[in-house]
């Protein structure tokens, strides 16, 4: 039998490590920016166009490369950085799996310019589709330049299942942004279509989190300061107060490397027990410091997964480092018992009279459902006896309905509500209750009111689609730069549904306008809520935004739990909730109306 095991060719060999390696553009963006950073580049310059379909260029000025090692640094396995196999269990540097360029060049056009301090004259390298085209003498700075062209074309299945452009982007940003967070020292600039989207100036790490996480973030953030012989901790955490159920400012970093690490963050939240609302998360900036010999990073081809030799350890140490964090911050309870002074107790001496013991007056007989008549008695028998004299007709009035109306089991549908004041109460100020011919009734009055506000604001954008109310002062939108990209993307549709944004100043768009239907203060967070919306749909308008700007008016304007509410009130919002054509469920599919039967009462009582 003929032999049937061969060595594939090269290029094939490469192609198929670009398929770990280079998974979409911005897998391009992060390996050419780690590379400028280890190159020890001070300034450091992306270019994107069409979203890294067309180019992907990253200007450093860094120690540039000599003519053999440019040609040298597209072999597959070809590095810098390490040497022997205890160098991967010391690792300080970025990349080091030399597959990078070679992985590149193998699905894409490359053109390399570089060129050392100490040499006249650079080179240039081009390589198309793992081919070698090219090496020639070239006049150009210090510093490298990758210029990465038509990305994926001879591997036409790749290109094909890219995402939308500006989901592509949003990818380019969020990788930018990794890189960018842990070198503040290092100028970065960054354009797409030759618009700037970010210039990031040499600054403080504090600084640069907010160039990057936004302007609104400043106030929000504590510093962090954990330093202990297993792992150095610091950077910053975010108050409590400003936790959102959409989070999307996490970061940790261990050694300059960002990394994701689910156990960690649990860590973090612990620390924010019982101080943050259920269902929302804190931001955070955390630099770890440690031992590379105590980590693991080449578990991962994108390396963003890291074991840790003492992540019990660690973990008991970020939560109880956070907490303390907090206490010193004054925005958690705290006992504490180093304290000099102590609290001015009042001093009793045996002689002292003790205080008499409040005396509370109360009718133990009082009955809220009785007539005002009826409330008190002179005793326990008067009580009683009225009790069982008027209780069959009592009991036979709760289950009747108004004008003999009657209201169905679940599911409803097209039902009305009982209007018969003596009828409706609401108990614990977040739930109404009413009795219908089955049973009872129980509504809650959040997601009642949710309901009905959503299908009011739907109907209300589509009459109001374009009509947009000019803002006196207009206003400067503090978004991040990636939240700025994706309202610029989606523009037409938010002048569509009356929001008027100018985004000349990139940095800073500016709110002129905001639909005639809101009020200026909900706007900027509706808006915010719509960008977010588009994020999490990569891209996607076809589910209509106009759902989600429904959703977002409804939610801010529902009356919530703890609010107490006259009679009449209730009432409305009854008869609101069964004019609407699912009053079963909020808007998000929560249960919004219960009924009780009453053989489910009866149980009870046997």
């Amino acid at each position: 039998m003929a032999e049937i095991i061969k060595l594939m060719p090269e290029a094939l060999a490469n192609q198929i490590a670009a398929g770990e390696v280079i998974q979409r553009p911005a897998s391009v963006v992060k390996e050419l920016v780690e590379n400028s950073v280890d190159a020890g580049a001070d300034k450091i310059t992306v270019n994107i166009k069409d979203a890294g379909r067309t180019l992907i260029q990253v200007v450093d000025n860094g120690c540039g490369m000599s003519e053999k090692d440019a040609f040298m640094s597209f072999e597959r396995h070809a590095t810098s950085k390490i040497y022997k196999t205890d160098d991967l269990f010391c690792i300080y540097t970025k990349g080091f799996r030399g597959e990078a360029l070679a992985s590149i060049s193998s699905v894409a056009e490359v053109e390399l310019k570089t060129r050392q301090e100490c040499d006249e004259m650079g080179t240039q390298v081009i390589f198309s589709g793992g081919e070698f085209i090219s090496q020639t003498p070239i006049n150009t700075p210090k510093g490298t330049n990758f210029a990465v062209k038509s990305l994926f074309f001879n591997v036409p299945a790749r290109r094909k299942f890219l995402k939308a452009n500006s989901t592509e982007f949003q990818h380019i940003i969020t990788e930018f942004q990794r890189v960018a967070l842990t070198h503040p020292m290092i100028d970065f600039s960054l354009y797409h279509n030759e618009q700037m989207i970010y210039s990031l100036p040499k600054a403080s790490l504090k600084q640069r989190i907010i160039a990057i996480a936004g302007k609104n973030l400043n106030a929000d953030l504590i510093p962090v300061e954990i330093d202990t012989s297993i792992v150095k901790i610091t950077g910053f955490t975010g108050k409590p107060s400003s936790a959102k159920k959409r989070n999307d400012k996490q970061y940790f970093f261990v050694n300059n490397r960002y990394m994701k690490n689910p156990y960690f963050n649990k860590a973090v939240l612990l620390a924010y027990d019982k101080l943050i609302l259920p269902d929302t998360a804190p931001s955070y900036f955390l630099y770890f410091e440690i031992d590379p010999h105590a980590i693991d990073v080449n578990v991962h081809p994108t390396k963003t997964e890291i074991n840790f030799e003492n992540a019990q350890d660690i973990f008991r140490l970020l939560q109880a480092g956070i907490r303390e964090t907090l206490n010193k911050n004054d925005v958690a309870p705290a006992l504490d018992f180093d304290n000099a002074q102590i609290a001015d107790m009042p001093y009793f001496s045996k002689d002292t009279p003790m205080p008499e013991a409040p005396q509370v007056s109360y009718n133990p007989f009082y009955n809220p459902f009785e007539s005002t008549e009826k409330k008190y008695y002179e005793s326990k028998n008067q009580y009683t006896d009225y009790r069982a004299k008027n209780n069959l007709d009592n009991w036979q009035k709760l289950y009747q309905t108004s004008n003999n109306e009657e209201i169905a089991e679940l599911p409803l549908e097209t039902q009305k509500s009982i209007n018969e004041s003596n009828k409706i109460l609401q108990v614990k100020e977040k739930y109404i209750v009413s009795p219908v011919k089955s049973g009872l009734m129980i509504i809650d009055q959040y997601r009642a009111h949710y309901r009905v506000l959503y299908n009011k604001f739907l109907e209300v954008a589509d009459n109001n689609a374009d009509n947009t109310q000019s803002l006196l002062y207009p206003e400067k939108l503090s978004l991040d730069a990636q939240s700025t990209t994706m309202a610029y993307d989606i523009r037409d549709f938010l002048t569509s549904i009356g929001f008027d944004i100018d985004f000349t100043d990139m940095q800073e768009p500016v709110l002129k306008g905001i639909p005639t239907y809101l009020e200026q203060n909900d706007a900027i967070e509706i808006l915010t809520d719509i960008i977010d919306s588009y994020k999490d749909g990569h891209g996607d308008l076809s589910s209509s935004i106009k759902d989600v700007l429904a959703k977002s008016i409804a939610r801010r304007k529902a009356i919530k739990a703890g609010r107490q509410l006259s009679t009449e009130e209730m009432s409305s919002l009854i008869d609101s909730l069964f004019a609407t054509p699912e009053p079963n469920f909020s808007p998000d599919g929560k249960t919004a109306v219960v009924i009780l039967p009453i053989d489910e009462i009866e149980k009870k009582f046997l």
